[in-house]
């Protein structure tokens, strides 16, 4: 279930990021989105997997491994 999970993530993030890949390790401050960005993905990611982030949640997120596992948690 876990990699299916993480396939979907990236796949969100890649598509607004126009990259080929992604690591969980990656910052998401240096993915050059912006505030926008960051909200729509969320809000995606939100409507993939029937979840949703409370603001707290959605400030605390430094990493994109940091996404992933509050998703994990939350299905």
């Amino acid at each position: 279930m876990s990699n299916d999970v993480l396939k979907k993530i990236e796949a969100v993030f890649l598509e607004t990021i126009k990259r080929d890949s992604i690591d969980l390790d990656e910052e998401l401050k240096n993915l050059g989105l912006d505030s926008l960005d960051l909200v729509e993905i969320m809000m995606e990611l939100e409507e993939e997997f029937s979840i949703e982030f409370t603001n707290d949640e959605m400030m605390s997120f430094e990493k994109v491994g940091d996404v992933y596992e509050a998703i994990k948690q939350k299905i």
